[in-house]
C-alpha cells in the first residue's frame, strides 16, 4: 500500500481533532497579541522557559553519567532497574502530586521531620518534572552510550586516556545526538506540562498551560489565543530539533560487558540511589499514607471508604473501557501512520506525529467545544481527545522499530517471491511487534490517569478514577486525602499490571 494512503487516516483525524479545533479556538474573537508586551504575561514565559529549562539540565547532569556508567558495566539488577524508570512515565499525574505533597507538603513526612516546608517554593514543580522525565533521559541517553563501539574506547585507553577522558572525548560526543534529543523532549515534556503546574505551582509559579487554561476558563479567548500561539512557536522549534538529533546513533549495542569497580562501584550507588529517590520515592509515599494516614498509623479506613463507595464499580468500568477504546483506536491509527512515515522517510511527518504533544488538552478541549457543539458532551468526543493524545506514543515507539529493520532481510524476503503484503505479515510485523505492543501499553497507561481534556469533556455517568482523585483531592479533610491517596495507589496499580501485561517492560519513550 503506497505510504500516502498509509498516513492518510492519521492525518485526516489530525486535522479534524487537533488543527480545525486549534483554529477555531485561535479566531474565536481574534488573537490579542497586545499581551506579548504585557510584563506579567513575560513574565509568565520566562518561569515556563526557566523551569523547563533547569529541569532539562539537572536531568542531564543525572541521567548521563549514570547512563554512562549503566552502559559500561555488568551491574546486578541492571535490567529491572531500566525496566522500573518507565514507571513514572506512565505514572498518572495527579498520583504524583498527591505523593510529592505527602513528602514535601504542608503537611508531609519530610517536611514534619526536617521542619522544613516547600510548598511555596518552585523546588516541588521541578521535582515534579524531574519524576516523570529523569528516566526519560536515563533510557534515551543510556540508549546512546550502550551503542558506542567498545573497540572505540578501548583505542582510546590504549593510547594511555584514563577511563574518564575517554568517555568525555570518545562516548560522548559519538552519543551526543542522543542525548541532545533527550534534552529537548525532558525541556518539550516540562513546558507542556499541564497537572503539575496547577496542582503545585500556585499562583506564583504557574506556567504557559495554566494561564491558557484559566484564560479559555474565563472567556478570554483572545488573550487565550495570543498564548496558545506563543506557545505553539517554542513548542514547534523544539519539537523539529528533536526529530532531528533524534536521527543521530553508531554501532550496535555493547555485550560482554565487564563488572563495576572502584569509583564506577561509587559513582552508580550515588546517582543510582539519588535517580530511585527522586522517580519513586513518590509512589510509596503515596502507597504507604493510603494505608498508613498522614500520622504514621495503620488504618485501612481509608480503603474501606474507596471500596465501599456505591460508584467506585463504575470508575473503574468507564477507565477500563475508555482506555480499551481509545487504545484500540490509536494503535490503529498510529501503526499505520508510522509504517507509512517509515516508508516516506519524511522529516515533517516526523514533527507531524508529534503535533499532539505540542497543545494543552485542555485548549483542544475548549476547542472541541466551540468547533463541534452538536458532539459537546458526547462519548465519541471523548474518546477522540484520548486517541489523539495516545497516538504520538504509539508512533514514537515503532518508528525507531522501524528504521532498525535490516534492509538486506527485506530484500531477502522480496527475492524469494514474497510480495508487498508477505513481507509485511512474515518479516516486517514479527520484528516490529513488541515495539507496536509497548506503544500500545504506553497509549492505555496514558489514557488511565489522564484529567486535562477529562475535566472539560466528561459528564457525570462518564466519572473515572482520575476524576474520582480530583474529586476527592478538592474536599478538605484528612479522610479525603486518605482516600485519594488509596484511590491513587489503585489507579497506580492499575496503570502497572496493564502495562507490564501489554509490554513486559520492554517499551522505550523515543
Amino acid at each position: 500500500m503506497p505510504s500516502t494512503l498509509l498516513t492518510l487516516p492519521a492525518l485526516l483525524f489530525i486535522t479534524a481533532f487537533l488543527a480545525v479545533p486549534l483554529a477555531r479556538t485561535l479566531l474565536e474573537g481574534g488573537v490579542n497579541l497586545g499581551i506579548w508586551q504585557d510584563p506579567y504575561f513575560l513574565g509568565r514565559l520566562a518561569w515556563t522557559l526557566a523551569q523547563a529549562a533547569g529541569t532539562a539540565g539537572i536531568a542531564l547532569l543525572l541521567g548521563a553519567p549514570l547512563a554512562y556508567l549503566l552502559s559500561r558495566h555488568d551491574v546486578p539488577g541492571k535490567a529491572l532497574f531500566l525496566r522500573l524508570l518507565l514507571l513514572p512515565f506512565v505514572t498518572p499525574v495527579l498520583v504524583a502530586v498527591l505523593g510529592l505533597s505527602a513528602l514535601l507538603g504542608p503537611q508531609g513526612w519530610v517536611t514534619r521531620w526536617t521542619g522544613v516546608d516547600l510548598s511555596d517554593t518552585p523546588v516541588l514543580l521541578i521535582l515534579g518534572n524531574l519524576f516523570f522525565n529523569l528516566p526519560v533521559m536515563v533510557r534515551l541517553a543510556y540508549g546512546g552510550f550502550s551503542r558506542v563501539p567498545p573497540n572505540v574506547l578501548g583505542a582510546a585507553r590504549s593510547l594511555g586516556a584514563s577511563a574518564g577522558r575517554a568517555a568525555w572525548t570518545v562516548a560522548l560526543p559519538l552519543a551526543l545526538p542522543g542525548l541532545a534529543a533527550g534534552t529537548v523532549l525532558v525541556f518539550l515534556y516540562s513546558a507542556l506540562s499541564f497537572g503539575l503546574p496547577l496542582a503545585l505551582g500556585g499562583e506564583r509559579y504557574g506556567t504557559l498551560e495554566v494561564e491558557v487554561y484559566q484564560s479559555a476558563f474565563q472567556l478570554r479567548l483572545p488573550e487565550a489565543s495570543a498564548l496558545i500561539l506563543g506557545q505553539l512557536a517554542l513548542t514547534l522549534a523544539a519539537t523539529w530539533a528533536y526529530v532531528s538529533l533524534g536521527r543521530g546513533g553508531v554501532g550496535v549495542p555493547v555485550a560482554g560487558l565487564p563488572r563495576a569497580r572502584g569509583g564506577a562501584v561509587v559513582g552508580l550507588l550515588l546517582l543510582g540511589t539519588l535517580t530511585a529517590l527522586i522517580c519513586f520515592a513518590p509512589l510509596l509515599a503515596v502507597a504507604l499514607r493510603g494505608v498508613l494516614g498522614s500520622s504514621g498509623g495503620p488504618t485501612l479506613g481509608y480503603w474501606r471508604g474507596v471500596l465501599g463507595d456505591p460508584d467506585a464499580g463504575l470508575l473503574v468500568w468507564n477507565t477500563l473501557r475508555f482506555a480499551v477504546m481509545a487504545g484500540a483506536g490509536a494503535v490503529l491509527l498510529g501503526g499505520a501512520f508510522a509504517l507509512g512515515a517509515w516508508r516516506a522517510r519524511s522529516r515533517v511527518l516526523d514533527v507531524v506525529s508529534l503535533l499532539p504533544l505540542m497543545v494543552s488538552p485542555v485548549s483542544l478541549a475548549v476547542g472541541y467545544l466551540l468547533a463541534y457543539p452538536i458532539l459537546a458532551a458526547t462519548l465519541p468526543m471523548l474518546i477522540a481527545a484520548y486517541v489523539l493524545l495516545a497516538l504520538p506514543l504509539v508512533v514514537r515507539s515503532l518508528l525507531p522499530a522501524l528504521r532498525a529493520l535490516p534492509p538486506r532481510v527485506l530484500e531477502a524476503a522480496r527475492s524469494l517471491g514474497a510480495g508487498s503484503w508477505g513481507v509485511f505479515r512474515t518479516v516486517t510485523l514479527p520484528l516490529t511487534l513488541p515495539a507496536l505492543r509497548g506503544g500500545a501499553a504506553l497509549a492505555l497507561s496514558t489514557v488511565l490517569g489522564e484529567f486535562g481534556a477529562t475535566l472539560v469533556l466528561t459528564r457525570p455517568e462518564w466519572a473515572t478514577l482520575s476524576t474520582g482523585l480530583y474529586d476527592r483531592l478538592g474536599r478538605p479533610g484528612e479522610r479525603n486525602l486518605g482516600e485519594a491517596c488509596a484511590l491513587a495507589t489503585g489507579l497506580l496499580l492499575l496503570s502497572a499490571v496493564v502495562f507490564t501485561l501489554l509490554d513486559g517492560g520492554r517499551g522505550e519513550v523515543t
